[in-house]
């Protein structure tokens, strides 16, 4: 399962109802790669299995948590009181001690303390934040119980073990593992009125403890009804070949393919991710990541001041691990959930000091075996290009509150680009002559974002 762009999701507007997160369970599927530790704890990327679930909810503005635990509650209790500090939200820690009779049992056992609706999600489900949008924008004006489904059944790793939903319309009207005919999955996100908590006793009073069979009393009432989720990224964490898919599907999500260029698509992604796997496990945060990038870039921009062709080579590849690793703290801030309006103007403050360093270097470079003053007037042509092909595409997005326009040369203008055409121009030893074409370029493609600018004022 991958995620993908969709159509922007409504504001939420009004008091965002808390969560109700299921992390009773043993999960002994995942012994083998979590040490023995309980389930909600097994470390993704980074984070563990539990907070991921409470940043996901944070993300759409839930500060208010119950979590039932059970498997092990005398290690989950600490580790709660230490994650409501941490993240600055509330956590009530619900003990369910008949958690091995089913998730329905766990469900319940939250019934005394919630009193409106709230949000309900397993623990060992990742997904796109923007489903609870979904979720919570749909159930403004409705009393029913409202349940996230993936219509696309070919995404699912194990299908057989999924929860299957059958509909009628928007209405669910069948649910279950075993069902053979179906129109969608359950992706085990739902909103929740208390009659979720009337269902779950009906079925136990028939001897059923498993969520599902507290949903198929909700069916049976008509209170119960799908929203799609089209392609938005989710899984379901079960076992260790699961706990491997869902990584690689994470990172994978990482791609902003509406913003990268053609080589930060094709090269530098694929690299960033393979680092940020590896930066996800230490203290680094994205701002640190944005300073090792500029001081990366740095040393090539000093080291093309040296001269020769050796230095010039090495240079060139340096600025393009640099190119790279800039990829990097976007990455890790998506995966931990540390984005910042502040992270996102500090880097790009870095890169544009760090294009002025590599013009400086690769100018001065050329300057030792060329020593004319024609040199730096080609340098600041190409300065003021690379820096104005920035700043006119941020003034586009204020002016006219949209992306600016596309097209080949949009993405030709792109730091990737220019960066990569600077380090090819490095190994075959002509880089002042590729960062004057790439000057060149960015000027063109600032003249044609002013002209469909103008023709979309005119």
């Amino acid at each position: 399962m991958h995620m993908t762009t969709e159509a922007a999701v409504p504001t939420i507007t009004g008091t965002v109802p808390p969560a109700l997160i299921l992390a009773a369970g043993e999960g002994h599927r995942l012994n083998g790669v979590n040490g023995g530790s309980p389930k909600p704890l097994t470390m993704v990327l980074g984070l563990t299995l539990l907070e991921r679930a409470i940043l996901s909810c944070k993300e759409v503005g839930v500060l208010e948590f119950y979590v039932v635990i059970g498997y092990r509650a005398n290690k989950m209790i600490p580790y709660l009181r230490a994650l409501e500090q941490r993240l600055s939200v509330l956590i009530k820690p619900v003990e369910n001690p008949n958690w091995r009779k089913g998730n329905g049992s766990s469900a319940i056992s939250a019934a005394p303390y919630i009193t409106r609706p709230f949000l309900l999600l397993m623990c060992d489900h990742l997904f796109d934040p923007a489903i609870l949008r979904l979720l919570l924008t749909a159930g403004t004006n409705t009393t029913d119980c409202l349940l996230a489904v993936d219509s696309h059944a070919d995404r699912v790793f194990d299908l057989d073990d999924a929860t299957k939903v059958q509909l009628d319309g928007d209405v669910i009207t069948g649910i279950g593992k075993e069902r053979v005919s179906f129109d969608a999955v359950d992706t085990g996100l739902f909103l929740c009125q208390h009659s979720l908590f009337d269902a779950l006793e009906i079925a136990q009073d028939k001897g059923q403890y498993s969520l599902s069979a507290g949903l198929v009393e909700l069916i049976r009432n008509r209170g119960f009804r799908a929203v799609t989720i089209g392609t938005r990224f989710w899984f379901d964490v079960d076992s260790p070949k699961s706990l491997g898919l869902a990584k690689k599907a994470l990172l994978r999500s990482l791609s902003k393919p509406d913003e990268d260029g053609f080589v930060a698509r094709h090269l530098n992604r694929p690299v960033s991710r393979r680092i940020s796997e590896i930066l996800v496990r230490t203290p680094i945060n994205p701002n640190g990541i944005s300073l090792l990038s500029f001081a990366v870039g740095i040393v090539g921009a000093v080291m093309f001041c040296l001269g020769g062709y050796i230095w010039t080579i090495l240079a060139g590849l340096v600025i393009q691990l640099s190119s790279i690793v800039d990829g990097c703290d976007g990455e890790v801030a998506r995966l931990k959930f540390q984005s910042s309006k502040f992270g996102g103007w500090f880097d790009t403050i870095l890169d544009r000091y760090a294009d002025t360093a590599i013009v400086v270097g690769v100018s001065f470079g050329y300057w030792l075996a060329h020593p004319h003053a024609a040199v730096w007037l080609g340098a600041i042509f190409a300065l003021t290009g690379f820096i104005m092909a920035s700043y006119t595409k941020k003034e586009f997005v204020i002016r006219y509150q949209s992306n600016p326009p596309g097209g080949l040369f949009a993405r030709l203008i792109k730091r990737d680009a220019r960066i990569f055409a600077i380090m090819l121009g490095a190994i075959v030893n002509l880089p002042y002559e590729a960062m004057l074409i790439a000057g060149f370029l960015s000027h063109i493609g600032i003249g044609l974002m002013l002209i469909k600018g103008h023709r979309r004022t005119a």
